[in-house]
């Protein structure tokens, strides 16, 4: 009876460490899983860094395009404007306004009066130095 007693506690402290064993291999494998895990979250956080770089440096440059593209169609606009002759046309327009409004002070009824008076005038001279020259040749 004690022998059996003797192969039962062995048993017991086989199975004992057999658990333990067990136990230890379990911790060395979480501590693997864990290490995995930091590693890759290492590595999401360093491609996230990455990727956030990316996305300044992308939007830095699609900034810069756009204001180099306004740049560039306005400076086009410019040149189409005076391949087109607008500034000469604005120019000519308010050259003839200037005309019109020097033509409206020219041109006001008193002015027009005195004009065709000074028509009217020379005219009647006229006829009458023809008149006396049209005698001298009859006489």
């Amino acid at each position: 009876m004690a022998e059996m007693l003797t192969d039962l506690l062995q048993n017991i402290y086989k199975r004992i460490a057999q658990l333990g064993q067990a136990i230890q291999e379990l911790k060395r494998t979480l501590d693997e899983l864990n290490q995995n895990i930091e590693q890759k979250i290492s590595n999401l956080t360093e491609k996230l860094e990455e990727f956030s770089n990316e996305i300044k440096v992308t939007q830095t440059k699609h900034v810069d395009a756009v204001l180099e593209i306004g740049k560039d169609t306005t400076k086009e606009l410019k040149t189409i404007q005076e391949g087109l002759g607008l500034e000469a046309l604005k120019n000519l327009i308010k050259k003839l306004e200037d005309f019109a409004k020097l033509s409206e002070g020219v041109l006001n009824q008193d002015t027009v009066n005195l004009l065709l008076s000074e028509a009217i005038d020379s005219v009647k001279n006229l006829k009458e130095s023809l008149k006396e020259e049209e005698q001298e040749v009859m006489e």
